[in-house]
């Protein structure tokens, strides 16, 4: 199921939904902070957070489909390890931000509630966090894929280099 679909790996396909969605969501939660938008952001912003975090799911899960696929070793096999351990800290994370966006929903009120100041504040750390994380792992997959090529074009050193960097 999260293999390929027509010949097509689908990791590339599903990375790009947590990609937009968990920093977008990062964001939410930070505009939760402010007491009178609370009402108006609490479930979007809890909707958000679950659809990414099933996306972050399918995403985990196709990347490990693409790793038995293609079966790196190497340098470049060790920068996939270190890019899956990244992806299932990613899906702690949102797992983590959309059970907290989803109790802060459930907290918020009209006013500013100790409740609900409280699961604003836990959000929005969970929310940078969460969007910190993604950029990690999106940076460590990009470079599994794209050191070699820049290697073989000349445009890097070394792929030690690039892939340390």
């Amino acid at each position: 199921m999260f293999d390929i679909i027509d010949g097509v790996p689908l990791h590339p396909l599903f990375l790009h939904v947590p990609l937009v969605l968990i920093p977008l969501t990062a964001l939410l939660t930070l505009a939760f902070l402010v007491p009178r938008w609370r009402w108006w952001l609490r479930w979007p912003m809890a909707v958000l957070a679950v659809v990414a975090a099933a996306a972050t799911y399918a995403t985990v899960q196709s990347g490990e489909k693409l790793r038995e696929r293609i079966g790196a070793s190497g340098e470049i096999g060790a920068a996939i390890d270190v890019h899956e351990t990244w992806g299932k800290r990613l899906l702690i994370a949102a797992v983590v931000l959309a059970v907290l966006a989803v109790i802060a929903a459930l907290v918020a009120t009209r006013t500013a509630g100790t409740a609900a100041t409280v699961a604003a504040l836990l959000l929005a750390v969970s929310g940078v966090v969460a969007a910190w994380i993604t950029y990690e792992t999106g940076d460590r997959g990009s470079r599994a894929v794209w050191c070699p090529t820049g290697v073989s074009s000349g445009e890097v050193a070394s792929l030690e280099e690039c892939l340390r960097t």
